[in-house]
């Protein structure tokens, strides 16, 4: 998979599940070498929220052998320029810019994320709204999030998918979280979510 291909495909689909809606969905695509799989998000308010989703995503992508997850969610950003350091330590702090507007009223804003082994694709919109019916027609791209990072070097707020894709325990040892791992793949709503997704020009 060429992954600057993926996370422009992946920008795509994050769009059009948007479009038309009050509010963007949050959800998680396992991207497999075979199929890809939705994995709604419920939360990621908390920090057990985050930690608790760190280890489905886990779970999930190692289920299915994947290279890749994604990761789409509507947050809101104040930063507006891009620091030589940025350091985001909450959602709304993540750097951003717009067209050049002075304006820190916080942004509405898409975001999209593709985890690789090696790297972190990360892309940002701001979303467009009918001003009467407050639904999402359109999106304005938020240059300064159109960052691609290293995987040692992406910022603090994506410190709860650091454990994506952490080795496999050695043969026959098992491990308390490989455990909870096994358990979470029961949870009914994952099992109900976990299953295959055409997505378009992604494979």
């Amino acid at each position: 998979m060429n992954q600057p291909m993926a996370i422009d495909d992946l920008v795509s689909v994050a769009q059009a599940e948007a479009m038309g809606e009050l509010d963007a969905p949050m959800m998680a695509i396992v991207l497999s070498s075979e199929q890809s799989y939705d994995l709604p998000i419920n939360s990621l308010e908390t920090d057990a929220d985050k930690a608790r989703w760190g280890l489905i995503l886990r779970a999930a992508r190692e289920h299915v052998e994947a290279d890749a997850v994604a990761v789409l969610y509507p947050a809101w950003t104040t930063i507006r320029q891009k620091k030589p350091e940025p350091e985001a330590e909450q959602l709304t702090e993540d750097p951003a810019e717009d067209s050049g507007d002075s304006d820190n009223s916080p942004i509405d804003t898409l975001f999209v994320q593709l985890h690789t082994r090696d790297h972190v694709y990360w892309r940002g919109f701001e979303q467009i709204r009918d001003p009467k019916h407050q639904r999402i027609i359109g999106f304005r791209r938020i240059k300064a999030l159109s960052t691609d990072y290293k995987r040692d070097e992406a910022p603090s707020v994506t410190a709860w998918l650091s454990t994506l894709f952490e080795p496999l325990p050695d043969e026959g040892e098992e491990t308390a979280v490989d455990r909870e791992l096994a358990d979470l793949l029961e949870e009914p709503e994952v099992t109900a979510a976990l299953y295959p997704r055409q997505m378009r020009a992604l494979h």
